[in-house]
C-alpha cells in the first residue's frame, strides 16, 4: 500500500512524513515551499510498513510554471497512491486554499479514480481543536501532532484495516529481489573464501593477513530456483582496535549490508567461536530482525568437531535465550563441505519469517495463552488483552491492544513472545510485539 501525503504548504507535511520515517528524509522548516518533488520512501508504523509520498504543497490558484510542477507532483502521488492522507493546520483552522484543495482532489479523482481520503488534523495539540472540518467533504478526520509524536495510534487503527496493507510490497519485492545473504564475521575467519568455495572460483581475493577485503563485494547466485545475492564483508573488529580511517569506512559499509540483509551468516573459526565480536555482531543483527546462522569454519582442522558443535549450540541458546532454536552449522570452506547446508537452512528459515497467521489463528491463541498465566493485577484490577493481529513479516511482528497496556510487565510480554513461538513453530526467527493501548479496531463490525 502506498500513501500520499498532501495539503497546502507549511501545514506540516514534511514533519509527519518525517514522523513516520522515523528520521529526517524531508527537509523542515517554517518557508512555504522547501518540499518540491514527491518522495517514495518505505515507512512504518508500529510494525505496520507501507509505502509513503511526501509531495509539494498544492496551489490550486497560482499558474506560474512552478505552481503547475508542483501540482502535477502531487496529482503523480495520488495516481499511484492507495490512500491520501489530506493535511490541515488545526491551528490557522480551515483555510480557502484547503476547500480549494478539496475541491481540487475531487477533480483528480475523476480523472484516477476515487481514492480513500483521512483529514489529517495537525498540530492539534493542547487544547487546539479544528472547527467545521467536515466542510471540505471528507469527514471529521483524526486529530494529530506530528511534531509532538500525538494522534498516531488512531493513524495505525485506520491502517491496519486496510485490505491491501501487504500485498503491494510483496509483490514488489519477494518477485524482483534475490534472497540478500551477508557473510560477517571477525577479520582472517574465511568469509572469502567461503563465497569462493559456493561459487566455484576465484571470485574473492583471499590471503591469511585480516583486513584483504576492504569493500563489499555482492555476487549472484541460484540454488533451488531461488537466486541469492551474496555479500562478502569487511571483518568487524571492536570499535577500539579500528583505527585506519580506511578501515573505518569499510567496517560502516558491512553493517550497512547487514541492515539491507534478509539473512545474515555469522561465520567464525571453530577454533575460537563466540568471541565478544561475535556475539556483538549477532546481537546488532537480531536487533534489525534478521535472520541468523552461525557457521563454524574450519571444521576439518580439528579431531572433534560434533563434540564442538553441541557446545556452541548451548553457548548460543544462552547467549541468545529471547531467539530459541538459533542454527549453527559445521562448515569447511577449504574442504567445500556443509555449504549447501547453508542455503538449506536459509531457505527454511526465510520461510519461517514471511510467514501470516491469520488474525482468528492468533485471537484463539492469546485466548489459550491467557488461560494458562493470566496477566498480573496492577493495583487490584486486571490488565486485559483484548485482540492481537499480525501487522508485518520480515521479521514477524505482532500488534497487541490491551488496556492499562503500560503496566503490563515484561515478563508477561517475553511469556507471550515465547508462548506464541512454540504455538506456531517459529523456532530460530526473530519476532517483535507492539503492546498497544487501544480498543479492537473490528469491535462492533460484522
Amino acid at each position: 500500500m502506498k500513501i500520499a501525503i498532501i495539503g497546502r504548504p507549511n501545514v506540516g507535511k514534511s514533519t509527519l512524513f518525517n514522523r513516520l520515517l522515523k528520521q529526517k528524509s524531508a527537509i523542515v522548516g517554517d518557508i512555504p515551499g522547501i518540499t518540491r518533488d514527491r518522495k517514495l520512501v518505505q515507512a512504518e508504523l508500529y510494525g505496520l510498513t507501507f509505502g509513503l509520498f511526501d509531495t509539494p504543497g498544492v496551489d490550486p490558484f497560482s499558474k506560474d510554471s512552478l505552481a503547475v510542477s508542483m501540482n502535477e507532483q502531487s496529482l503523480a502521488a495520488i495516481e499511484e497512491s492507495d490512500l491520501v492522507f489530506l493535511v490541515v493546520d488545526a491551528m490557522n483552522g480551515i483555510t480557502e486554499y484547503d476547500k480549494a484543495i478539496a475541491s481540487w482532489l475531487r477533480s483528480v479523482f475523476k480523472k484516477v479514480g476515487n481514492r480513500t481520503v483521512v483529514l489529517i488534523k495537525n498540530k492539534s495539540e493542547g487544547k487546539i481543536s479544528l472547527q467545521n472540518p467536515e466542510i471540505l467533504g471528507f469527514g471529521d478526520g483524526i486529530a494529530i501532532s506530528a511534531e509532538h509524536n500525538i494522534g498516531f495510534d488512531e493513524i495505525f487503527e485506520i491502517l491496519s484495516q486496510m485490505p491491501n496493507l501487504y500485498e503491494e510490497i510483496n509483490n514488489e519485492t519477494d518477485d524482483v529481489l534475490p534472497m540478500k545473504i551477508a557473510i560477517v564475521g571477525r577479520p582472517n575467519v574465511g568469509k572469502s573464501t567461503l563465497i569462493n568455495a559456493i561459487i566455484g572460483e576465484d571470485r574473492l581475493l583471499t590471503g591469511d593477513q585480516a583486513g584483504t577485503t576492504r569493500d563489499s563485494i555482492s555476487l549472484n547466485w541460484k540454488f533451488k530456483n531461488q537466486c541469492f545475492l551474496l555479500v562478502d564483508t569487511a571483518g568487524q573488529r571492536r570499535k577500539s582496535k579500528v583505527q585506519e580511517k580506511v578501515e573505518t569506512i569499510s567496517v560502516i559499509d558491512a553493517w550497512k549490508h547487514i541492515r539491507q540483509a534478509n539473512v545474515v551468516v555469522v561465520l567464525m573459526d571453530i577454533q575460537n567461536p563466540f568471541e565478544k565480536q561475535d556475539i556483538s555482531i549477532a546481537q546488532k543483527a537480531f536487533d534489525e530482525g534478521k535472520i541468523v546462522i552461525f557457521a563454524l569454519n574450519k571444521s576439518d582442522t580439528v579431531e572433534n568437531p560434533d563434540k564442538i558443535l553441541k557446545e556452541v549450540e548451548w553457548r548460543a541458546e544462552k547467549e541468545f535465550a529471547q531467539l530459541p532454536g538459533v542454527m549453527c552449522l559445521l562448515v569447511s570452506a577449504k574442504e567445500k563441505k556443509g555449504l549447501i547446508r547453508i542455503f538449506n537452512t536459509a531457505l527454511k528459515l526465510y520461510e519461517n519469517w514471511s510467514r501470516r497467521i491469520s488474525t482468528g489463528s492468533l485471537n484463539k491463541w492469546l485466548q489459550t495463552a491467557i488461560n494458562q498465566k493470566q496477566p498480573p493485577l496492577v493495583n487490584g484490577m486486571p490488565i486485559k488483552l483484548k485482540y492481537i493481529s499480525q501487522t508485518n513479516c520480515k521479521p514477524p511482528t505482532f500488534a497487541l491492544f490491551a488496556n492499562r497496556s503500560e503496566h503490563l510487565p515484561v515478563s508477561y510480554e517475553r511469556y507471550l513472545l515465547n508462548h506464541l513461538r512454540k504455538t506456531f513453530n517459529f523456532n530460530g526467527v526473530p519476532l517483535r510485539i507492539f503492546i498497544r493501548q487501544q480498543e479492537n479496531p473490528f469491535k462492533g463490525k460484522k
